[in-house]
């Protein structure tokens, strides 16, 4: 009995963590997290403030291109919010498409603030976090402790 529980108790540990061939360890990503990110994808630009208010809440505000400025997206608990001069639309979080740019970024975002599911390498001071949200692989780029990229499937690009 103590053998099946001890082997349990390594492989979720080991699932759980972030492995590597060093000793790297993944960067804390503050929970409050906010931060202006310049988002591509399919060649297309967007300038987006992304913040995070609590556990998978969080709030796209866009201020470029000027065909969504002024956009504001929210997901709060099962509810997808949009918001424009003034208009605010609600449906179910679940009517938005997973591999949407907000679901992809969002959901990779909270797994690298929550550490899951994350595999850890670090090479010259640049610590790079892979996982994979919706059956997408996305990798996350720190310098300093601070994340400067996230890039999902090779086809959605996050600059911070």
């Amino acid at each position: 009995m103590k053998k099946i529980l001890l082997t349990l108790t390594l492989s979720a540990a080991m699932l759980c963590s972030c492995s590597s061939g060093g000793s790297a360890k993944p960067c804390d990503v503050d929970e409050k997290f906010s931060s202006d990110v310049k988002i591509t994808q399919d060649d297309k630009e967007y300038n987006v403030k992304l913040s995070r208010a609590d556990a998978d809440i969080w709030e796209l505000a866009f201020s470029e291109p000027e065909t969504v400025k002024g956009l504001k997206l929210g997901f709060t608990g099962n509810v997808c919010t949009l918001e424009l001069e003034g208009l605010k639309y609600e449906l179910d979080r679940k009517d938005v498409s997973q591999y949407s740019m907000a679901s992809l970024c969002c959901g990779a975002m909270e797994q690298l603030i929550n550490k899951r599911e994350l595999t850890c390498s670090e090479q010259d001071g640049v610590l790079t976090e892979k996982g994979s949200i919706n059956g997408q692989d996305f990798s996350a780029v720190f310098e300093d402790g601070k994340i400067k990229e996230l890039t999902v499937s090779g086809q959605l690009k996050c600059e911070f």
